[in-house]
């Protein structure tokens, strides 16, 4: 997943709210309007010299000095930054100028450097690093913000200019990549409603601070249900069936709460599939995923029931205002789906094959359990278990016999080796650049040339500071507007389990490699980027392309050429035996139908919430109502939860990809098509198709619409053969 870290993405692409997630109070409904006004003669003048978010950074690659910048610093340093904006936008209005790609589209793109900075920092701590100060503050600034970019997007004198300039564009003889700024620009502001009446504008901003407090809210109610529940264990019974590296962690867990006698569990995703996977208490097994699946739906101070309503509702409405049937329509105008109707079209034709393969998966547990002479009927939190189960008997092999052959360190230089193979970058480690925990890791990026690219940072372990999930983020985006050559600070976050001791090692599941392969490709697609502007660099493109460059690098992780590199015993150095590399292989599509069903249950019922017109919106009383519905229409059996439930789906609620999720599924089509071309050459690094990739990919960021750039790849459109051969399925099954 990616994390929408461009200022001018969250001001310009049509998004109703910030994308960082997080909570806070009810901040002030006043609009902001910008007035042709001169900015002040010294910009600095009065800056506190103290504040290091409002100083240049003589750190290595100017990454920001995380040691020096305090709770304290950030509020009049986005008060600077908001201040410096405004006049610099003030000052493109106020020109007398006629109106050029300079004195306007250019002017736009290098204005708020300084909130920037500081929005870069805050937006990133406040999601790997945070505290109840930093929500609070939150809760104040993102609504603040929305204000400050709706008086900017919805301001009619920079939309004349803007206007102005795209009806002129061909006679204006611009570049490639500025003539796709221009037109972005314009269909950003156009889809933002600077086309709108002033009435309108007015009720759109409201619905646009409204819906930054909600979505924050949404994501720190989220936040708190997760820290919140634990899963005590007091007899060492109940640990049967836990590998001795998971129960150390959770007895050092429990240590560290004064609880020496007991072993807690929480609900980050690692510990959560852990233990689902391995335990042998069903009874545990009903109270974590009890836990899990009731957050933030348990008619507490967190619950999130009313928040989606008036989320959906707020949507629904802006959407009308646009001009829009819903909010689905107004997302995927610009997205390759085109149409919420073809993306659940789409979904369902794997929804079909995962949902009958997903029956017979529970038919061969359930089989497994009677034979065992159990009398229970199997239930949702036995799935994980008894999948596992099923595969151990069916493949002969488990986790625990892959686990040692895949070490956090061994599995980073792996996709190191691979970004070499491929593009011929390299990664060097980096003891002098300033980081935020002491658990990242920096790296220097470089081509071959020995250019530099950009900064590279891993986040890997989870802590209760730290949101939930994987994701690509950047502290700093590219920029060559005015031949500065500004590269990026990109940072990969997961949140795997710690081990108890600070020298053991970190073993990783097999779907974690693919998880940090994953995120990977989202971090090259940031650091490589060669675009000019901000605007169309790094992870610029639709949101059901943008996961194509992560997703393709998963299909490497598996190959035997890659694991001969990277899958060595962490204790003697044996390279993983080809005869797991081959159980593995094989068992490649067992439980598909779950991990389909739960992904696409997932995927239609956010398309459901943003399908809803004005009218319909308002007639949902009822948040878990209205999934129950959605889930019980496409026939979801009891045994399988959707990923996401709605209080906890903080993608659509509290991110960038509102009626999007299902953009995993439809950039697979991309990834499988594209990486069968590899497997068609014989070679996973041809070289050809490699720098075919590099330039068309993962350095054209949003330079050209998005099919456009696949084509120019692969030299075809892709087909969805390969995605349901590598799920296992057919058309007909």
């Amino acid at each position: 997943m990616t994390e929408n870290k461009r200022i001018k993405q969250w001001l310009l692409a049509g998004a109703a709210t910030v994308l960082i997630a997080g909570c806070g109070e009810k901040g002030s409904q006043e609009t902001v309007e910008i007035s042709p006004v001169e900015p002040t003669e010294n910009m600095t003048a009065g800056v506190d010299i103290d504040n290091p978010l409002l100083q240049e950074w003589d750190t290595p690659f100017g990454v920001p000095p995380f040691s020096l910048v305090r709770d304290e610093h950030y509020k009049p340093a986005f008060d600077k930054g908001i201040e410096e904006l405004e006049a610099e936008v003030a000052l493109i209005i106020g020109s007398s100028e006629t109106p050029t790609f300079d004195n306007t589209i250019k002017a736009l793109e290098v204005a708020g450097k300084t909130l920037g900075k500081v929005q870069g920092v805050f937006g990133n701590i406040t999601n790997t690093d945070t505290n109840d100060d930093l929500q609070a503050l939150e809760g104040k600034i993102y609504p603040r913000l929305s204000q400050v970019y709706d008086g900017i997007a919805l301001n009619d004198e920079v939309w004349q200019r803007i206007k102005t300039l795209y009806e002129q564009r061909d006679s204006l003889g611009l570049g490639a990549q500025e003539l796709r700024v221009l037109e972005l620009y314009h269909r950003d502001f156009t889809r933002r409603g600077a086309a709108l009446d002033a009435e309108t504008k007015e009720r759109m901003k409201k619905i646009n601070a409204e819906l930054s407090e909600l979505t924050t809210k949404f994501g720190q109610n989220l936040l708190a249900e997760t820290k919140g529940f634990e899963l005590i264990v007091t007899d060492e019974a109940d640990l049967a069936g836990l590998d001795q590296s998971f129960i150390d962690s959770a007895k050092k867990k429990a240590e560290g709460k004064d609880m020496p006698d007991a072993w807690i569990f929480g609900l980050n995703r690692s510990v959560y599939e852990g233990f689902m996977t391995q335990s042998e208490n069903r009874e545990l097994r009903e109270q974590l995923f009890g836990g899990y699946t009731g957050r933030a739906a348990n008619g507490n101070e967190n619950d999130s029931g009313e928040i989606i309503l008036k989320i959906a509702r707020l949507r629904a409405e802006a959407a009308r205002l646009r001009g829009y049937e819903s909010h689905a329509h107004f997302q995927l105008e610009t997205r390759m789906a085109k149409t919420p109707q073809q993306a659940e079209e789409f979904l369902l034709r794997v929804w079909r094959p995962g949902l009958a393969r997903a029956k017979q998966e529970i038919a061969a547990m359930q089989e497994m359990v009677d034979s065992t002479g159990d009398s229970y009927t199997v239930e949702a939190w036995d799935w994980w278990h008894l999948s596992e189960k099923v595969r151990q008997q069916k493949y002969a092999f488990d986790d625990s016999q892959l686990k040692p052959y895949f070490e956090l360190s061994a599995v980073t230089d792996g996709a190191f080796y691979m970004a070499n193979k491929l593009f011929g970058i390299s990664f060097n480690a980096r003891d002098d650049v300033p980081v935020w925990h002491p658990s990242v890791t920096a790296y220097d990026l470089t081509d071959a040339d020995g250019t530099h690219l950009g900064v590279f940072m891993t986040d890997m372990y989870a802590r209760d500071s730290k949101r939930g999930g994987a994701w690509m983020s950047g502290y700093r985006s590219a920029s060559n507007v005015d031949d500065d050559n500004i590269r990026p600070i990109v940072t990969n976050n997961l949140n795997l389990t710690k081990p108890a001791a600070d020298d053991a090692p970190t073993l990783m599941a097999f779907n974690e490699v693919e998880t940090l392969f994953h995120e990977f490709g989202h971090g090259l697609h940031g650091l490589m980027t060669t675009q000019k502007y901000d605007r169309i660099s790094g992870v610029g493109g639709p949101r059901d392309y943008t996961e194509f460059p992560a997703q393709i690098l998963e299909h490497w992780a598996s190959e035997p050429e890659m694991l001969a590199i990277y899958a060595t015993h962490y204790e003697t150095g044996e390279i993983i035996p080809t005869e797991l590399v081959d159980k593995l292989k094989r068992a490649a599509t067992h439980n598909e139908g779950f991990r389909t069903t739960e992904y696409i249950a997932a995927s239609l019922l956010d398309l459901r919430w943003h399908m809803l017109n004005e009218e319909e919106a308002a007639a949902v009383t009822s948040a878990r109502d209205f999934e129950q519905q959605v889930l019980a229409e496409y026939g979801l059996i009891p045994q399988i939860e959707p990923r996401y439930r709605s209080p906890y789906f903080s993608h659509i609620f509290a991110g960038g990809y509102s009626a999007g999720y299902y953009a995993y599924l439809w950039s697979e089509i991309l990834d499988s098509d594209g990486f069968a071309a590899f497997k068609e050459t014989g070679d996973i690094f041809d070289p050809t198709l490699a720098k075919r990739l590099r330039e068309n990919v993962y350095e054209s960021g949003a330079s050209k619409e998005a099919d456009v750039l696949y084509r120019q790849f692969r030299g075809k459109d892709p087909s969805i053969e390969p995605l349901l051969e590598n799920r296992g399925f057919t058309d007909g099954s």
